[in-house]
C-alpha cells in the first residue's frame, strides 16, 4: 500500500507527463532501484528491470513512428542515426533531469551516498521503466502521447546528432590540417559496477583539454567529446 505522500508524489509526475489513470503501484515499481529492496530486505519485490526492458520496446517503436513523420525526407541511414542518440542513455538521462526524476525514485541508503539519484545509467533506466508502465497501464496510444510531448518539447539539433557519428574524424581532420598532430583521449572517470560502467572522457590537443563526453562506452563518451570539441572550436 503506497503511502499518501508517495500517491501524492507520482501524481505529480504523471501530471508532468500528461498522463492520468496510471496504476500508481506499477509507476512506484518503475520508480524503485534495485539497491531498495535489497535494503529493505525485500527479495522478491519488484524493481525497475523488468519495466525498463518493456520500455526500450516501447520507447523505440514511439520515436521510430515519432521520426518517420516528422523527416519524411530522410533517409533509414539519418532517421537510424538520429533515433540512436533519442534513446541514449545520455539523452534519456537529460530528459529525467528536466522532469526531476530524482527526487522521485525509491533508492538504497548505499547506492544514494553513491549519488546514483543522479546517475546518468539509474535515470534513464528509471525513465524507460516509467514508459512502461504507462504503456502496460494506459496502452500504447497514452505512452506514444506521451514520448511525443517530451519530444516536442526539446529543441532537437538534427545538424549535431548526425555529426555526432563522424566528430572523431571530422576532428581529425582539423587537427591534422594544423600541424599532423592528432587528438588524444583520455578517461577522466569511470563510474558504475563492472556491467554497467559510465565513462567520461576528454580530448586534448598540445595539451589542452577541447572537450569532455560521458557514454556507457568508451568510444560513445569519445565521440561525444569530439562533438563538444567541434563546438567549441566553432566548427559545426
Amino acid at each position: 500500500m503506497l503511502s499518501q505522500v508517495k500517491q501524492k508524489e507520482i501524481l505529480e509526475l504523471l501530471k508532468k507527463l500528461g498522463i492520468e489513470n496510471a496504476d500508481l503501484n506499477l509507476v512506484n515499481e518503475a520508480l524503485t532501484h534495485p539497491s531498495y529492496n535489497y535494503e529493505q530486505s525485500k527479495e522478491n519485490a519488484p524493481d525497475y528491470e523488468r519495466l525498463e526492458f518493456l520500455g526500450d520496446s516501447v520507447l523505440r517503436l514511439a520515436v521510430s513512428n515519432y521520426l518517420f513523420d516528422k523527416f519524411n525526407d530522410y533517409d533509414e541511414g539519418k532517421l537510424t542515426k538520429i533515433r540512436s542518440w533519442l534513446v541514449s542513455d545520455l539523452f534519456l538521462s537529460k530528459i529525467a533531469e528536466n522532469l526531476e526524476l530524482n527526487k522521485y525514485i525509491n533508492i538504497g541508503q548505499h547506492e544514494e551516498k553513491d549519488g546514483g539519484r543522479n546517475k546518468q545509467s539509474i535515470l534513464a533506466c528509471s525513465m524507460e521503466a516509467i514508459l512502461g508502465s504507462i504503456y502496460k497501464s494506459c496502452g500504447f496510444e497514452s505512452a506514444k502521447n506521451c514520448i511525443y510531448k517530451i519530444y516536442n518539447q526539446i529543441e532537437l539539433d538534427i545538424s549535431s546528432i548526425l555529426y555526432l557519428y563522424n566528430s572523431k574524424e571530422l576532428l581529425q581532420q582539423y587537427t591534422q590540417s594544423k600541424n599532423k598532430d592528432l587528438p588524444e583521449y583520455k578517461i577522466i572517470k569511470e563510474t558504475g559496477e563492472a556491467h554497467n560502467k559510465n565513462y567520461e572522457i576528454g580530448v586534448y590537443y598540445n595539451g589542452t583539454e577541447l572537450g569532455t563526453g560521458i557514454g556507457k562506452t568508451k568510444k560513445e563518451a569519445e565521440k561525444q567529446a569530439a562533438l563538444m570539441a567541434l563546438k567549441n572550436l566553432n566548427i559545426i
